[in-house]
């Protein structure tokens, strides 16, 4: 359909390219149709920069969906958050020229974007590459062009908080703009006499502060700290004690007053909880070193604020993203002086100066841009210490953490509080311990439904994990499958360590997840077919492997039967490691037979008709008691003779839902069906899960359906 709306904010660059805006939509044409309506719509744009603002009236084609989950362990619940903000439905363009411009916006808010637009182009003008991106995001909170490496870098190294406008830039930039006035204001004796130059700068310094909290797009964790900030002038000038926590749930009072759903926004959470935290921990965490020198006691009040930080988010960290890492304590003392101190003041006083000097504000944003140089060469340093993932919380650990905060904070005796921290403390710790590893006696597979793509997880009958595929998006290199559903769903299912990583084949819808985990995850052993590939990313899949000395193993259908984690592999195809004949990689996908006791599970990659008929031909066994049904379920695949020769009592199809490739197909559905196979779909029912026992007995179920 034809749609036609007004920008009612200003739109999200993203990091992977492309970008996010959010549409109040009027009009839309389908049909021969021609209707008002009144909805928000959030657009998705694959590539390029839209180079609009608020109040910008757009018209383009697309079509509308439904947010929907994936039905995944872990997973973020992105449909839920959209209606938070009052989005249903969304829609897909892929580029902005498909954007028509009918009408510029008008009002302040237009204006501001147009301010924002402008520095940002002034800073990745001056300061192209990197540093630019990373200047855009410290001093307009424009994280688009931050390299997605750089970002995780940053996370790894617990010092994330530094890329995006947080309460500490507004604070910087606040009493930066103070003491320069101050500075200026009491060479003036008028001034000096007849005014109470502090009061009234602080008064003065307010809307500056308003002005840059719109320009840098209105983050939580911003909002929050204007609060904050006009709620401590205004106590000075009631002449009013000034209480941290009372200022800290003023503000969080306010902005949940004007909309009640940024509770559930995640940089509010963790914004507030920081920041609470370091009011309420830092100071007992620095009292035992009060003695030492002034130098010295800064640096132990920097280091026990950011360790303050880390405790109060530690929980909800862990929750959100999977990992908790303590390196950033010695990050904040190095990159909190470099950026905040320093990158912060001098790029902020370069975007005025940029207006009317330009020589001056180039000056100013080198020196910024030198100083974020220098950083993000200590921090990719840093990254590369171990982070902690052993921990995977439920949101009952999130309410123990917060009732231990409030502990610490309004229970005044220091017996009551002990008598009420000390059980939260001990119950949240036995929560964090990892679950013992051995297995149940019973093999588990999860198929994971990670869109139109194959991932499996199995834990094996003695504990150990086994992940065949993991999934990915052959249209699509930036669509984090690992980062962003892989991982959460092997933590949430208290995967520590992938014992056996396999890839059936080469293809991304595969790969790509595989490739994530042989980064960034703790592998014992990966198995391929051995059938060579010169796809970029199974090359960059081999150099991991070989850099992080993780064994390989080649697995085929000239390899013997072995025994793993208390249950046989039986290796069928392919029959070699030559390439297939007929050129296509599908053909080649190792298919195995994982058996224990009399119940078995068949995994046959993406193979076609042709490679069915050449395991019929040499005659080994293909029964088993759950099929995995190949390539997604295609009409060339799971003949007739061979689901004869499988006999499953059960198939799973890994599908992504609505897919472009219309998978799976109908004829392949109605052999299954004619056969009374029971089917189960990733794409209609998340992921699935089977239990097999020794004695022959299966179960499957979906218990985190995409509803």
């Amino acid at each position: 359909m034809e749609i036609e709306g007004v920008l009612d904010r200003r739109p999200e660059e993203m990091a992977s390219g492309g970008g996010k805006i959010y549409l109040q939509v009027e009009r839309v044409r389908a049909e021969g149709t021609d209707r008002a309506v009144r909805a928000r719509l959030l657009v998705y744009v694959k590539q390029g920069r839209a180079r609009l603002c608020t109040g910008d009236r757009i018209l383009f084609s697309s079509r509308l969906r439904q947010p929907r989950r994936y039905g995944i362990p872990g997973e973020t619940d992105q449909a839920r958050r959209l209606a938070y903000q009052r989005i249903f439905e969304t829609a897909f363009v892929m580029e902005p020229d498909d954007l028509v411009l009918l009408r510029e916006g008008a009002g302040w808010r237009h204006w501001v974007d147009e301010v924002a637009g402008s520095l940002g182009a002034f800073i990745v003008e001056r300061e192209p590459g990197v540093e630019g991106g990373v200047l855009k995001a410290l001093l307009l909170g424009d994280k688009g062009d931050v390299p997605e490496g750089l970002n995780d870098a940053y996370a790894r190294s617990g010092v994330n908080h530094i890329l995006s406008i947080s309460g500490f830039h507004v604070g910087i930039v606040f009493l930066s703009l103070f003491h320069s006035l101050y500075f200026v204001a009491r060479r003036s004796e008028f001034l000096a006499l007849h005014l109470n130059l502090k009061q009234a700068l602080l008064v003065a310094s307010l809307p500056v502060v308003v002005f840059y909290l719109v320009l840098s797009g209105e983050g939580a964790a911003t909002v929050r700290s204007v609060l904050m900030i006009a709620g401590v002038v205004a106590a000075l000038h009631l002449k009013r004690e000034i209480e941290p926590v009372n200022a800290i749930m003023l503000a969080a009072f306010i902005i949940l007053v004007a909309a009640p759903e940024t509770l559930f926004d995640v940089s509010f959470q963790l914004s507030f909880l920081a920041i609470w935290g370091i009011v309420v921990l830092a100071q007992p965490l620095s009292a035992p070193f009060s003695g030492l020198g002034k130098k010295m006691r800064w640096l132990l009040l920097l280091a026990a604020a950011s360790l303050a930080a880390i405790l109060a988010t530690l929980v909800p960290v862990a929750y959100y993203f999977q990992r908790i890492s303590f390196v950033g304590i010695a990050s904040n003392l190095v990159i909190v002086p470099l950026l905040g101190y320093g990158a912060v003041v001098a790029g902020f006083a370069s975007l005025p100066l940029s207006f009317v000097a330009e020589t001056p504000a180039e000056a100013l944003l080198h020196l910024a841009g030198f100083l974020v140089r220098l950083s993000d060469t200590i921090i990719v340093s840093l990254a590369r210490a171990p982070v902690l993932s052993a921990y995977a919380p439920k949101r009952l650990d999130i309410l123990l953490a917060c009732l231990a905060l409030c502990a610490v904070t309004f229970l005044r005796s220091r017996m009551r509080c002990l008598f009420a921290l000390i059980p939260l403390v001990m119950v949240l710790a036995f929560r964090a311990l990892p679950a013992a590893g051995e297995g149940d006696g019973m093999l588990r597979a999860y198929f994971l439904s990670v869109g139109q793509g194959d991932a499996a997880l199995l834990r094996l009958p003695d504990g150990k994990w086994m992940v065949v595929d993991g999934g990915g998006n052959a249209t699509d290199a930036g669509s984090r499958v690992g980062s962003r559903l892989l991982a959460p769903a092997l933590r949430s299912l208290a995967v520590r360590r992938v014992d056996y990583l396999v890839l059936s084949h080469e293809h991304p819808d595969h790969l790509q997840g595989v490739l994530y985990l042989a980064t960034y995850f703790d592998v014992g052993e990966f198995w391929e077919s051995g059938v060579p590939s010169s796809s970029p990313e199974y090359l960059q899949l081999k150099w991991v492997l070989s850099a992080r000395g993780i064994p390989v193993r080649t697995v085929n259908g000239t390899s013997s039967p072995f025994a793993v984690g208390g249950a046989m592999v039986e290796p069928l195809s392919p029959a070699s490691t030559q390439p297939p004949a007929s050129g296509d990689a599908n053909d080649g996908s190792m298919v195995l037979r994982l058996s224990y006791g009399k119940s078995s599970i068949l995994f046959t990659g993406d193979i076609g008709s042709r490679t069915e008929e050449e395991l019929l031909e040499r005659g080994v066994s293909l029964r088993c008691s759950l099929l995995k049904v190949a390539h997604h379920g295609s009409r060339y695949a799971s003949g007739d003779p061979f689901l004869a020769a499988a006999n499953p009592r059960a198939a799973v199809i890994s599908a992504g839902f609505g897919n472009s490739f219309r998978l799976p197909s109908r004829p392949t559905l109605e052999r299954l069906q004619r056969k009374g196979i029971p089917v189960y779909r990733t794409d209609l029912e998340g992921t699935v899960q089977a239990v097999c026992g020794a004695g022959g007995t299966l179960e499957v179920t979906t218990p985190w359906g995409a509803f």
